[in-house]
């Protein structure tokens, strides 16, 4: 009986032996491709977008470049381009304005989703008075960044 067991399993640890390599390398050829800081995607931004304000150091923790535009054929409403310094590894980042500042980990109740974050993608800020763009994490449940915007010219 022992000696059945003996074989059965190095016949188990021979195959372990080509099976696992196999699904190693299938594993690593499925991933997506990650994006470097120097082939990031650049937002093209149409003609009549006119730069109101950029600055990098609106952001609490994290060095992360913000412009403003404004549309000459749209009135009160302000678009925002965001491009990190660094590639972050966070994942699943959504965007938020809020015209209210979080408290601890949670947003606060009037918080609008502006989508998921994406390096130089344009966010449309509706109400761009004042206010707060929160970074949060959603595989962690906590606030990632918070950036205060004041009243743009």
């Amino acid at each position: 009986m022992i000696q059945s067991l003996r074989t059965a399993h190095r016949r188990v640890f021979v195959a372990l032996a080509f099976i696992l390599p196999a699904l190693l390398v299938a594993g690593l050829g499925a991933r997506r491709e990650q994006r470097r800081a120097d082939d990031r995607r650049v937002s093209q931004l149409p003609t009549s977008f006119q730069l109101v304000k950029r600055s990098g150091n609106l952001w609490q923790k994290h060095a992360l470049q913000a412009e403003f535009y404004r549309d000459s054929n749209r009135t009160g409403e302000t678009d925002v381009v965001l491009n990190p310094a660094e590639d972050w590894n966070e994942p699943d980042l959504l965007l938020y304005w809020s015209p209210e500042s979080p408290e601890g980990n949670s947003l606060p109740p009037k918080a609008q989703l502006m989508g998921p974050f994406v390096a130089g993608n344009v966010f449309r800020l509706r109400n761009s008075d004042s206010g707060y763009l929160i970074l949060l994490s959603l595989a962690h449940q906590t606030v990632f960044d918070v950036a205060r915007v004041e009243k743009l010219p």
